[in-house]
C-alpha cells in the first residue's frame, strides 16, 4: 500500500510538472522535447507499476491477464527511460548538434533484447512470472532488464566524464543526478526486493533537473544562448571568493553592426548575433564563458594567463569570422573589435581588470572606424 501511495503521489507531482514544462519550454528546440518525452515515459512507467503493485494479489485473481499485460508493458518500455536520458544529456552538450536515428541506432540493440524477452515473458516466464495465485516473481532471465538500463546509465556517465570540459560544475552534477539516483535506488530495489525506489528516484532526478532547466533559463540569453548579465553577475561573484584568481577577460563588439540592421532589418541582425554566438562558443568552449552583455556587446572570461594563448583563440576566431564572410555571399560583411587583458597584482580588482580590457577594445573600435573611412574615401 505504501508503495501504491508513494507512486500516486509522484505522479501528481510530475503530471503537474509536465503541463508545466509543457507551456513553459520551448517546443521546437530539440531538447526540450526529449525532455518533455522522459517526463511522460517516467509516469507512464509509475502507472504501469502501480498498477502492477495493486494487481498482485490473490483477491485479483480474475484479472491475472491484465497484470501479465502490465507487467508485459512495463517491462519492454522500462529502459526507454534511461535512453531518454541519454539522448538529453547528449543534448544538453552538444546543442548545435542533432539527434539522428541512424546514428544512434545502435542504442536499441539491448532495448530489442530486452523487449524480446519481456513480450516472451507473457508466456514463458523469462523475465517475470505469475504464480497460480496470481503473485508476481522474477524469472530466471530477470538480470536482463536492470542490467539493459545499467548499460544505457553507465554510457550517459562516460559521455558525461567525456563531456566535463563543456558543462560547469553545476550543470554536470545536475545532469548526473539523472543517472546515479535511479542507479543507486535500483540496487536497493533489487537488493531487498522492493516495489518503491527506482521511478520514484527516477522521478526525484527529472523533477530536479526540471527546477534547473528553469533556474538556467534566467541565465541564458534567449537569442543567442549565451550567458547573459545575470551569469555575469554569478559568475564574477564567484570569482571574487577565490584567493587565487587566474582570469583573463576579452571584450567583443560587432563593428558597425547598427548599419546591418538599418539596412537588412533587424531580422537580419538577429541572425549575425546567433552566428557570431556560435562561433564563440566553437572557440572557447571548455575555455571560459562566452556572455553576451547586450546588443552587440560580448564578453568572454578565461581561466587563463598566457598572452600568447588568448592571441591564439582571437586568431582563430577571426579565421572563422573570415571564413564565413568568404562563403556566405552577404552584402556585408562581419567585423570586430577587441580588447583583452590578463588578471595581475597590478589590478586591484577584477572589475578594474574588465574596464581595461574594455578600454582596450574601444580604442581598436575607434581605428578600425578609421580605417573603414579612409578606405572609403580612398575607393571614392
Amino acid at each position: 500500500m505504501l508503495a501504491i501511495q508513494m507512486n500516486i503521489c509522484m505522479v501528481i507531482l510530475l503530471s503537474s510538472i509536465a503541463v508545466h514544462a509543457y507551456f513553459k519550454l520551448d517546443r521546437k528546440e530539440q531538447v526540450y522535447r526529449i525532455f518533455l518525452a522522459l517526463i511522460f515515459l517516467t509516469i507512464l512507467i509509475l502507472i504501469l507499476e502501480i498498477l502492477s503493485v495493486a494487481l498482485n494479489s490473490g483477491y485479483y485473481i480474475n484479472f491475472i491477464i491484465v497484470h501479465k499485460l502490465v507487467d508485459t508493458l512495463g517491462f519492454t518500455l522500462s529502459p526507454l527511460v534511461p535512453i531518454s536520458t541519454l539522448l538529453y544529456v547528449y543534448k544538453r552538450t552538444n546543442k548545435y548538434k542533432k539527434i539522428y536515428a541512424n546514428k544512434f541506432f545502435w542504442l536499441g540493440v539491448p532495448f530489442v533484447i530486452n523487449g524480446i524477452l519481456s513480450l516472451a515473458s507473457y508466456k514463458f516466464n523469462c523475465i517475470f512470472g505469475l504464480t497460480d495465485e496470481n503473485m508476481y516473481v522474477r524469472g530466471p532471465l530477470f538480470f536482463v532488464s536492470p542490467m539493459t538500463s545499467y548499460v544505457y546509465y553507465i554510457i550517459n556517465l562516460l559521455f558525461l566524464y567525456d563531456s566535463r570540459k563543456k558543462l560547469n560544475k553545476e550543470e554536470l552534477f545536475i545532469l548526473s543526478l539523472l543517472t546515479i539516483i535511479p542507479t543507486v535506488m535500483s540496487i536497493f530495489q533489487l537488493y531487498y526486493f522492493i516495489y518503491l525506489t527506482i521511478w520514484n528516484s527516477t522521478a526525484i532526478a527529472v523533477i530536479i533537473n526540471y527546477i534547473f532547466i528553469v533556474h538556467s533559463q534566467t541565465r541564458f540569453d534567449s537569442l543567442t544562448g549565451l550567458c547573459n548579465r545575470v551569469a555575469y553577475n554569478e559568475y564574477l561573484a564567484s570569482l571574487c571568493r577565490k584567493s587565487n584568481i587566474v582570469l583573463s577577460v576579452v571584450n567583443i563588439d560587432l563593428d558597425d553592426f547598427k548599419s546591418i540592421n538599418d539596412a537588412f532589418g533587424h531580422h537580419e541582425g538577429d541572425k549575425v548575433l546567433k552566428l557570431f554566438a556560435r562561433q564563440l562558443e566553437d572557440v572557447f568552449e571548455g575555455k571560459g564563458v562566452s556572455i553576451r552583455m547586450g546588443g552587440d556587446e560580448f564578453i568572454v572570461l578565461l581561466n587563463e594567463n598566457q598572452k600568447e594563448v588568448l592571441e591564439k583563440y582571437i586568431k582563430t576566431l577571426v579565421d572563422k569570422i573570415n571564413a564565413y564572410n568568404e562563403i556566405s555571399k552577404k552584402p556585408y560583411r562581419i567585423k570586430f573589435s577587441y580588447g583583452m587583458a590578463i588578471f595581475s597584482n597590478g589590478y586591484k580588482s577584477i572589475d578594474e581588470l574588465i574596464q581595461h580590457s574594455d578600454k582596450l577594445m574601444y580604442e581598436e573600435k575607434q581605428k578600425n572606424k578609421g580605417n573603414s573611412k579612409s578606405e572609403s574615401n580612398s575607393s571614392t
